[in-house]
Parts: structure tokens; sequence; C-alpha cells
């Protein structure tokens, strides 16, 4: 529609002699796409994107729907006649237009606000694993049809779900997708990272846009995956994606790019696409067929003439096996065949990379940063997410201490929303999590408490998605659905479960309490929108686990410990040192100057315990059940 209409002089001059027109950047202000999209859905029944909206100079729209083209065709009306039409009823009849949105738009309020209720959270848990075992696809994974979205936050529900109660059919729905993605032409084999989604049911041709939110949740999710099974494919794809990131997305700063184009050469996906020609031509004859073969490379092309490289058929022993030789020799060749087609590429013209620095989805690559760090020793990991952390806390916060949620070109703006407060807590916490680091902990806390200043509603509680000192607009909204990236308040609850166990501060427990119930209809009617919240659930009503690690002075013990612990999928837990809770701190003693563990579930503590591996092993054997 952008180059359709908006780049097209008769449009652009009909809108210049009657219209303001003013176009938004919905990353950079995801309040503004919110309220009218909300708006859209409601009057029209229907919303996405490129979202058009006409409204009056308050704000109040009086029009709303989604892609229009230049003229009326195939029944759709066309944006010129869609715009005389409103013109002309603005210059004959603009007061009752004005005063008829202004009263639509007060009758839509109660769309932007929570749901209170009386949340059931067992029902709501079993029910989500339920209907999502219903939209599985047993043969590629994932759940529904095309277009497929990775939706990486049903994988982490369902990991949790498995760890609550056995389900072992929840742990093949995340192994059968994870796989699925990896062999798929969703994910760049030759330069690494995820494209945003599937156009097919298979994960063979994407739409070729690379989002950072969406490679940082994926990298969360395999890590979490590589720690309950240890399958050593996801290790790879995490290292895989890591590097992709360090290379194109990093800025010299340490922060993180927002995305990658899928366009290059006005052509969708011509960056990343092969012919055989090409492949032959980089690899020579013997190579170049081998690699052809497995990648699903062929004459005929398998996206618009050309190829997106996937392995969706092959089987990989049988492959190797045809070819005389072992797996781990098949993949060798691979590898030096996508390293060396990688550098071939780079000859080519590159799709743009938007450079903008967003403080919540540069939060999220600093918590699957810091998770994989631990879980895979990886101590470069753990030090780009605190180079990332400080980049925030240096560029991004005003000198009122106000956090921001946007840098670009040495300036920095847009006072943050909460999802940028709920990701950075979340990020200090998982840091906390892999170094036990004090500093990190007292961070997240510090971040929290002005979440509760700037966004908590006093009266019906939960957290609006803009601040109180944010501009006013039409709308003050509550989000709590989980699209590509988890809602605020979901990851709010998540967090607030956490610190609660860490600190014991009963402060995080009563706001949970009253989030939850804010938020109590919603989850009992709409359970699968609203996963990550029901992740928080499982450790509110399901019940934590803190272990507390004593260390004696001058002990390195903790580190072994902190490398052992994360070995295991344990998300019902949390580690934490005595100093965590304060005063109470000195009622968790180092005996005998060695470390010295405390495994207390829901604060109830057992004795004790020196012998910190047997702990772990214990913990990791008796998962809570729901």
């Amino acid at each position: 529609m952008a180059h359709e209409s908006f780049e097209d002089e008769t449009v652009a001059d009909y809108l210049n002699q009657h219209y303001i027109s003013i176009k938004v950047d919905r990353e950079e202000r995801p309040d503004i796409d919110h309220i009218y999209m909300m708006y859209c859905q409601a009057l029209t029944g229907e919303g996405g994107w490129p979202l058009t909206v006409i409204m009056t100079p308050e704000g109040h729209p009086f029009f709303a729907g989604t892609y229009f083209p230049k003229t009326s065709r195939y029944g759709r009306p066309g944006l010129l006649d869609i715009l005389s039409q409103l013109n002309e009823k603005w210059a004959t009849d603009n007061r009752r237009l004005r005063a008829a949105s202004e009263d639509i738009s007060e009758r839509l309020q109660p769309i932007f606000a929570a749901a209170p209720g009386s949340f059931d959270p067992k029902t709501a848990v079993h029910q989500a694993a339920e209907k999502l075992g219903n939209r599985f696809d047993p043969l590629y994974g994932g759940f529904g049809d095309a277009p497929k979205f990775p939706t990486f936050h049903q994988l982490m529900f369902l990991l949790r779900y498995h760890r609550y109660t056995g389900e072992n059919d929840a742990l093949q729905m995340v192994q059968k997708t994870l796989t699925s993605i990896s062999r798929g032409g969703i994910f760049d084999h030759v330069g690494g990272g995820l494209a945003r989604y599937s156009t097919d049911t298979y994960w063979r041709v994407p739409h070729f846009e690379k989002m950072l939110y969406d490679n940082a949740l994926a990298v969360l999710t395999y890590t979490e995956a590589y720690q309950q099974t240890k399958d050593t494919a996801h290790k790879w794809f995490v290292d895989s994606v890591l590097h992709y990131v360090e290379r194109e997305m990093t800025s010299e700063g340490g922060a993180f790019y927002a995305a990658q184009d899928a366009d290059s050469e006005g052509q969708e996906g011509r960056f990343y696409v092969w012919r055989p020609d090409d492949v032959t031509a980089a690899l020579g004859e013997e190579l170049g067929e081998l690699y052809c073969d497995f990648y699903d490379i062929t004459d005929e092309g398998n996206f618009e003439g050309y190829n997106v490289p996937n392995f969706i058929e092959t089987d990989v022993e049988t492959f190797a096996s045809s070819r005389g030789l072992t797996i781990d020799a098949l993949w060798a060749k691979l590898r030096d065949a996508n390293e060396q087609l990688y550098e071939w590429r780079e000859h080519r013209v590159h799709p743009g990379t938007d450079d903008k620095v967003l403080t919540a989805w540069n939060a999220l690559m600093i918590t699957a940063l810091a998770k994989a760090g631990a879980a895979f020793h990886r101590s470069d990991y753990v030090m780009r997410a605190v180079r990332a952390a400080n980049f925030i806390e240096k560029q991004l916060v005003r000198q009122d201490g106000r956090l921001l949620a946007r840098y670009r070109d040495g300036e920095a703006g847009i006072v943050a929303y909460s999802d940028d407060y709920a990701y950075l807590i979340w990020a200090y916490l998982e840091l906390y999590q892999a170094t036990l680091d004090g500093f990190y902990l007292r961070r997240a806390i510090h971040w929290q408490k002005q979440l509760d200043e700037y966004f908590w509603d006093i009266n019906l509680h939960g957290y609006f998605l803009s601040g109180h000192d944010a501009e006013e607009l039409i709308a003050r909204p509550k989000t709590v659905y989980d699209g590509a990236t988890p809602s605020a308040n979901s990851v709010s609850g998540y967090n607030l479960a956490r610190l609660y166990a860490i600190t014991g501060d009963a402060q995080y427990a009563d706001k949970e309490d009253k989030l939850f119930a804010a938020f109590a209809e919603m989850l009992n009617e709409a359970p699968t929108e609203h996963l990550f919240l029901l992740m928080a659930s499982l450790l509110v009503y399901g019940g934590t686990t803190e272990v507390v690690a004593a260390v004696g002075e001058g002990n390195r013990d903790v580190e072994d410990f902190v490398e052992s612990w994360h070995q295991a999928f344990v998300p019902e837990a949390v580690i934490l040192e005595p100093q965590a809770r304060g005063e109470e701190g000195s009622i968790y003693p180092a005996e005998q100057n060695q470390l010295t563990v405390y495994v207390c579930r829901h604060f109830q503590c057992d004795r004790p315990d020196l012998d910190w591996k047997s702990a772990i092993e214990r913990i990791i054997a008796t998962p809570p059940r729901f």
C-alpha cells in the first residue's frame, strides 16, 4: 500500500489538499497501534496491517480498515474513493461526524480494560494444553494451518506443562516443532537466524524478514529444550542464531538492531534464494551436487523458480549412508559448504537493516543470552548480555531516571512502555540467575519499582501499556494477550513470582494476586491466548522451589554450583544467595565454611545440605505436580 498509494502523486496530492497524513511506526508507538487496531477490529470485525484510520483532530476515529487499493477493484473500495466520500461528508456534516466518533470512542472504552473475576488456574492450564494438542500438526509440528508462526511462548508453556504434569505428549509437540523449524527454510541455513514466519505449513518458504524478538525467543526456547532433552541439535541451533546476531545485528556499542528486511533488489527473499547453478559455481560440481540433493535445491525450485534451502523431507542418516559418510562427516561437509555459500552470498545486494535499538527487544535478547550462557557455559554469551544491558542503562535512561524506548543515531527518545520495563526486569533476573551477582537483582528491583510507579492501575489493578506521564491518547489500554511477543502483564506476572521467590518480599506476592484477579475472566475464557501468564500461574499456584546457596568466605564452589544448576530444566526453581533476602539472609549460614545449600519449597526449607550435587539431583527428580 505504501508503494501503490502513498507514493502515488494523485493520492499524495489529494491527501495533502484535504487531510493531515500521519504515518506511525508501530514499533516506536505500540500504544497508538494497539488503540486503533482495537477500534478497527471492533468496528469492522477484522484487523491487520497496513492499518488505515481516518479520525477527527481530537483523535476519535470515524473510519478504519486495513489494505485498500488505490482505486476500487474486485469489490474492494479504493483509497481515492474512500477519501473523496469522507471528505464530502466532513465538508457537509462534520459536526455530526465529530459527535458520532466521540460517542463510539466512549462506548468502546471497555475493550481496553481488564476483566476481573475469580481465576481457576488448574482448569485454565489443562485446557490450554488440551487446546494446543487439538491444533497441533503431527506431521510438521507447529499449531494450525499456514501461515505458521513460531510462537515460541506456546512451546515454553508446553515444556513447563511437561515438567509439572509428566505429560509426554507436551514434550513431543515441542520436540517435533523445534526439529521441524530447524530443518525448514524459515531458518537461514547459510547465514543463521530465523525468519518471521512460514508461508506454508511445512516451514519451507518463509516471509524472509528477520526480527530480533523472534530470534531472542527462539534462543530461549531451544535452550530450555536442550536443558530438558540434551538434544545437541538444539545447542547447535542456539549457537548458530547467536553467531548471526553477533555478526549482523549488533552495534558497536553492544546493543542489538531491530530487524532485517525481506526484500533486496526489489524482490522478496532475493538475497536468500538459490538456483543449482549458483550453488555449483560456489562449491564446485561434487560438493555442489551433494548440497543441492540434501537441501532440496532443484531446477524446478521450491519458491518462484528459486530455492530456499531446507531438509524437511531428508532423512539425514539414510542420506549419509547413501553417500558412504558418517553423519558427523556429512555435517562437516555441509557446514563447510554453508560457510562457502555465505561468502558467496556476501557479494549480493544485502537487504536493509533496521538499525534502531528498542529497549524491549534488546531486553529479550539479553534474557536469551544470559540463559544460553548459563546453560552452555558460554561466558562470552553472558558478557554480551551484560554489554547490551550497560548500553541500555547508559543510552536509554533519561537524566531523571525514566527509561526510554528507542535509540538511533545517537538520539534516544519516547518514554518507555510497560513491556520495555517488564522485559528489562526479566533480563536482569536472568542475569542474576546466570551469575548470582546481586547487582543484577538490585537493578531488577529498581526497574520493578518504576514499573509500579508509572504503570500500575491502583483502582482496578494490572499494568497499563503507557505510563501516566505519557502523551494522553483517547484510551489507556492494558495488554495481556500474548502475540508475537508476550504481553507486559504476562511477563510481569512471571517476574513478580520470581522476585517474590528470590527476595521473600510479600509486596510482590500481593501485586501478583491482584494481577491474576484483574485478568481472571480473560484467562478462564481464552487460556491459549495468555500462555505466558499461565506460566506465571504455575509458579504461583504450583509453588516455587527456592534454593539458597550460602558460601563460606573465599569459597569458590558457588561457581561450580551455578554451572551445574543450569544443566537441567527446573522452571519452578530459583537460585539465590542469602543476601537476596536482606536481614533474613542470616538464617542461611554457610556451615564448616563450605558451600551450603538450603532447598525450600514455597519458603519451607529442608535441613542445610553440604552435598549440593545430590541436592540438585533431588530437585530435578521431584518436580512439583499441578
